[in-house]
């Protein structure tokens, strides 16, 4: 009869203890559902933007302003998530992955089911100020949890945090897909943005309950709140390793404080995390500019280079992106480990820039020439550096940073995304095609920073200095 040999238990005695067990084992399930219900929060943050979007100009005659005042006061909910992604440490840290989740998510639900019965355009604002804390508390905890699900010594740890983009693009897709039915079943036009604003509620609150049933804690914060006993159970559960707690230790240890986020901003920008700090936020800023002007009034753009009215301008929207934006995120994520997070992102903007430059020279003497050159925009854009950004950033440090690695490189980021959702009209409604000239420097900027500073974080094991960090901090 055979002998049944159970696993070797791990023995945990501090924080940086659960750490390496976590980075050595993937959890049980991390299938590509499971990835997407962590970046949920994401889902929600990429449809919510592109109905605003798509909602702009209607908003504008609604209230009675005009639409750069509209696209500024839609803009207040990235100023919002600014604040949020500076905060997400903390929020972790006080209350857990769990509990902070819920809170993210639910600020999104209320902020966006009120947006949708807004009476005037101050309650549009307040109410997507509300949104803007919960999407920015949301991101950092996303990609801090696929890290977390798939361990940093994986090789899928960089693809499953670049799946990000792709998430991104599929529910753009969907904010589409939601409203061509609205808009054929005979829902006024200018209302359209308000269902489908009401509809992206409804998926907040599914998110909601699908990440409290399949994500559940964080190990790591277990461990790091003293909380033993709690870290073993998850361990057990989530990556089915055995381990227990060591005898002489204290159930809340004093090597294991909570990470203040102020000391966590400064390790930011010390001699070894500077370069890092630098070029994720760049590239993450650079990708934002260029989306929020081109990917977000897609529907606008496309309204006036071809012809077919709403449907047609929706369709289109609705093509490009399922065509360029999901693929190229996809293959991009495929081709993480051949590249690597900088040279891919380097790629993507030099092939952006390229193309904004073809379009400003082309865009008027064929339609479908300008159909081609905007979906080459979006499949470079995410097949490189539109989610590479955030994905450096969370590859770039260790655990007891990463959500404030994470979230000052959203917070900066936020920065290029006001300036694409705010200037791209004016700067579209004064020059037209013109204005893609004009769009190319941004790329291009971001093509430099890449050449220029030469970190990457693929294969860099960098949970292995979270002790190092935890002790600077405590100095």
């Amino acid at each position: 009869m055979a002998q049944i040999i159970s696993p070797t238990p791990y023995t945990i005695s501090r924080p940086q203890d659960v750490i390496d067990i976590v980075n050595e084992n993937s959890a049980v399930r991390a299938s590509t559902g499971i990835i997407f219900i962590a970046l949920g929060g994401i889902l929600i943050d990429a449809y919510q933007a592109a109905m605003v979007g798509f909602g702009n100009k209607y908003i504008a005659m609604q209230f009675g302003i005009s639409p750069g005042l509209a696209a500024t006061v839609n803009a207040s909910v990235l100023l919002a998530a600014l604040i949020g992604g500076l905060l997400a440490n903390r929020v972790i840290n006080r209350f857990g992955q769990r509990k902070a989740f819920l809170i993210g998510m639910a600020l999104c639900t209320l902020g966006a089911a009120c947006v949708a019965i807004a009476p005037n355009i101050w309650w549009v604002l307040v109410c997507r100020i509300v949104m803007g804390f919960g999407l920015g508390i949301d991101f950092p905890l996303a990609t801090n949890a696929v890290a977390e699900l798939r361990g940093s010594k994986s090789k899928k740890t960089g693809s499953s945090v670049n799946l990000w983009q792709m998430a991104w693009y599929v529910s753009t897709t969907v904010v589409y897909l939601v409203l061509l039915p609205l808009l054929f079943s005979g829902v006024d036009e200018a209302q359209l943005w308000r269902y489908g604003i009401f509809i992206g509620a409804l998926f907040a609150v599914l998110i909601m309950v699908l990440r409290y049933v399949y994500i559940g804690e964080s190990a790591m914060w277990a461990a790091r709140a003293g909380r033993y006993d709690q870290a073993c159970n998850i361990l057990l559960s989530r990556y089915n390793v055995h381990a227990s707690v060591a005898p002489t230790t204290p159930v809340r240890p004093d090597d294991a404080p909570d990470v203040k986020v102020q000391a966590g901003y400064g390790v930011l920008f010390n001699a070894r995390y500077r370069r890092r700090t630098l070029l994720g936020c760049i590239v993450a800023t650079m990708q934002a500019w260029q989306y929020n002007a081109v990917g977000v009034y897609l529907p606008l753009t496309l309204a006036g280079i071809l012809s077919g009215g709403l449907s047609g301008a929706l369709t289109g929207s609705a093509i490009v992106n399922a065509a360029c934006g999901v693929t190229g995120g996809l293959i991009g994520s495929l081709l993480l480990q051949r590249f690597g997070t900088r040279r891919q992102s380097m790629y993507g903007f030099a092939a952006v820039a390229l193309a904004l430059l073809a379009l400003g020279a082309l865009a008027t003497t064929n339609p479908w020439l300008s159909l081609g050159l905007l979906g080459t925009i979006i499949f470079f854009h995410s097949a490189g550096p539109g989610g590479l950004g955030m994905t450096i950033a969370t590859l770039s440090y260790p655990p007891s940073i990463r959500p404030s690695g994470v979230g000052f490189a959203r917070a900066i980021m936020r920065t290029g995304a006001i300036a694409g959702l705010i200037f791209w009209p004016m700067l579209w409604g004064a020059l037209k095609t013109d204005a893609f000239y004009w769009m190319a420097l941004v790329p291009f900027i971001g093509f430099l920073t890449c050449l220029l500073i030469k970190w990457e974080p693929l294969g860099a094991n960098v949970d292995a200095e979270d002790a190092d960090v935890l002790n600077s901090v405590k100095k």
